[in-house]
């Protein structure tokens, strides 16, 4: 792993009150020198295209996805020092990272909340960007406006409180051009509340 990309844990966190119970921290430049590690993760995690039905039929996620170990992750300062840091602020204990990669514009992702943790009521979900700066959206499970954010290289988002149970958010398709983009994520529930039940197609 490369051993490039300190963290500036005094970045200025801008907290983004969605509603009374949900929440969303920004942090710009929480990571630089982020490249060389942009270019380990492209050439070197076993990513995977996953499916989904739609009308009935398979089709692909336009998108791919990865995972770090947590002895890969902890052998990469960026990495290692991003979830020391955001489990003393936040006073978790962060699974991860899991990785999401762009290819390009054309490769997004829908509206959701990450269920499959299935307690939603009280979670905290982080994402750290990698590559070229995309826009992260969310918006009320109950409709209303889209809250769209950009997120560039080295940036950190935080949602917490009910954000996985009233909130959904994505990430747009954009027009060509656009170069590609990883997202690090790391996810903690409290278990309390009541657990989705897993879907069974």
């Amino acid at each position: 792993m490369p051993t490039h990309g300190p963290i500036d844990r005094k970045a200025k966190v801008e907290r983004i009150e969605l509603d009374e119970w949900s929440w969303l921290d920004v942090v710009r430049g929480f990571a630089s020198d982020t490249d060389a590690t942009f270019a380990w993760l492209v050439d070197n995690v076993q990513w995977r295209q996953n499916t989904e039905i739609r009308g009935g039929k398979k089709v692909d996620d336009p998108r791919l996805y990865g995972s770090l170990t947590r002895a890969q992750a902890d052998a990469d300062p960026m990495f290692k020092f991003t979830r020391l840091i955001l489990d003393a602020r936040y006073r978790v204990q962060l699974s991860g990272p899991q990785l999401v990669y762009y290819r390009d514009g054309r490769d997004s992702m829908g509206f959701h909340r990450d269920d499959e943790m299935r307690w939603v009521d009280h979670t905290i979900i982080t994402g750290l960007a990698f590559g070229a700066t995309r826009p992260f959206q969310l918006v009320a499970r109950a409709g209303g406006d889209v809250t769209s954010i950009d997120m560039a290289a080295g940036d950190l988002y935080v949602m917490g409180g009910r954000c996985q149970a009233d909130w959904y958010h994505g990430v747009p398709k954009l027009p060509e051009g656009c170069g590609p983009k990883i997202s690090a994520v790391w996810r903690w529930t409290s278990k309390t509340g009541k657990p989705i039940e897993p879907w069974r197609g």
